[in-house]
Parts: C-alpha cells; structure tokens; sequence
C-alpha cells in the first residue's frame, strides 16, 4: 500500500532534492490519485491516494546542498528496534521509483516511506503523522519508543522522528 502510493508521488520528478519533513498517512476510502496541494519556492504539499489509503507529505527545498551522511556510529545502551541495509533501500527506491540522490549516498539515507512503511506492519493505526527531525541513514541501529498515541524513533539518544499514531 505504501509503495503503491510512494510510486504515485514519484511522479513529481521537478521535486527530486527535495527532503521530507512530514508524512501523514490515513486508511479509509479515498479517491485515487496524486497532486500538487501546495507549493512555494521552497516548499511543496503533495497528496496521493489508492481506494484504502491517503499519504500527504511536506518537503522542503534545502538551503544547501546535501552532502553524504554518516550517520549514527555510537554505540548506544538503547534496545534496537531496527537496522535499515543499503540492499533495503536499494530495493525499496527502485521498486518505487524514487531518484533522490540522497538515497545514493554511501551510506544512503533512508527513504521516509520505507520508514512508515516498516511502522505500519509493526503498529495497527488508521492515522500515522512523523516529523523528521535528523536523517537515518542504512545501518545505522535504531530504537522505537511507543507511548500511547507518541512515537519516537532515536539513533544512540538523538531523536530522528517524532510521531503521532491513532
């Protein structure tokens, strides 16, 4: 379902070096399709529905460029939750389509749909929102934080994204 609405998205190549910063995913009916909300010089809403599902994602234009990430290599006392490969995010760009550089860095970063899609096999919700606060890059070891209706995902302690489930 995720890929399926990610590859509708894809579509908005003028969007490439864009980043997320915020995801919004809701189950129900829906008339399919994908568009353009809102858009600014710096900024673009889009939306893209299936007949069960809606995704509305805010991307910003970068100030600058960005460059490779290393990611988190601390080790952390933290209990991991997950651990992204760069064959998963290989796999997952490809299969949807997605041509952002950024997934090609080395490590890459990865993708926010390949992220709400691993959270909605893990958590059952009709409404998931994150906000990205820091990139995860693959093979970087994370930890999830459900509490109530608040999620978090962290890489050794900082904080990568902050979500609302309900």
């Amino acid at each position: 379902m995720i890929r399926e609405l990610a590859k509708k998205l894809s579509a908005f190549a003028q969007f490439v070096g864009f980043v997320i910063v915020e995801l919004q995913f809701k189950r129900g009916t829906f008339e399919a399709g994908a568009q353009v909300v809102k858009e600014h010089s710096s900024m673009v809403l889009l939306r893209a529905s299936s007949s069960e599902a809606e995704l509305v994602v805010k991307m910003i234009r970068p100030r600058k460029e960005i460059t490779a990430a290393l990611g988190s290599r601390i080790q952390s006392s933290e209990k991991i939750w997950r651990v992204f490969t760069v064959s998963e995010v290989s796999d997952f760009v490809a299969a949807v389509g997605d041509n952002n550089p950024i997934h090609q860095f080395n490590p890459p970063i990865v993708p926010a749909f390949l992220i709400l899609e691993t959270i909605c096999a893990e958590v059952t919700a009709n409404f998931i929102r994150l906000k990205f606060k820091n990139f995860i890059t693959a093979g970087e070891s994370l930890s999830l934080y459900v509490d109530g209706n608040r999620l978090e995902i962290r890489g050794a302690g900082v904080r990568k994204v902050l979500g609302d489930v309900s």
